[in-house]
């Protein structure tokens, strides 16, 4: 017995040393979303309480196709620090529709050749993740995903430190899950326009 503790205490300790920066430890290394047994609706990737009764939401293992959508979401953030456009091409439908603040794009080919590859190319000692990842699927080949984003960077002389929350439609085909809509809203900053 106290062989195999060692060992899980071996591989868990292997497996949060492993997982990519951002990504939430205990929600890749534990592969479980949290709901209310009242309404099942209610889902987080922490513990916490049902938004609807106040229960305590109960952990449960992820579904294979939810545990694909945060691995996707981990395989986005690596893509992202690297600035893989390439890869990252490979992740939106190219019909994808993009919300960011106050702008629009439309479709991948507007993203990536006027906001998202110019904003990589100037990014320095980029840190990008979602967090708090939860897919809440719509049958076998769609589903919605919302999630917390961070974002530090230095461009020149001034420096992002940011986050918020995201919310993704993705469907699912031969070639695997790809994001065809998303809006982001960044947290509102402090009164004097400073980002803790």
């Amino acid at each position: 017995m106290r062989i195999f503790r060692t060992l899980a205490f071996a591989v868990a300790v292997a497996l949060l040393v492993t997982i990519p920066s951002g990504t939430s430890a205990r929600q890749a290394a534990a592969a479980e979303l949290f709901t209310c047994s009242m309404h099942p609706h209610v889902v987080d990737a922490k513990p916490g309480t049902c938004s609807v009764c106040a229960m305590a939401l109960k952990a449960r293992a992820m579904t294979p196709a939810e545990k694909e959508i945060v691995d996707f979401f981990t395989a986005y953030d690596a893509a992202f620090v690297a600035k893989d456009l390439g890869k990252l091409a490979t992740m939106y439908a190219p019909e994808t529709i993009v919300y960011e603040g106050s702008g629009i794009n439309r479709g991948w080919k507007d993203y990536s050749e006027t906001h998202l590859g110019p904003e990589l190319k100037v990014f320095e000692n980029l840190e990008f993740a979602h967090t708090n990842v939860v897919p809440h699927m719509l049958g076998t080949d769609a589903a919605y995903v919302t999630a917390d984003y961070s974002i530090k960077a230095k461009t020149g002389e001034r420096l992002v430190d940011s986050g918020g929350l995201a919310t993704f439609v993705l469907s699912k085909n031969a070639g695997g899950w790809k994001i065809r809509h998303t809006a982001t809203a960044a947290r509102r900053r402090p009164a004097g326009g400073v980002s803790h």
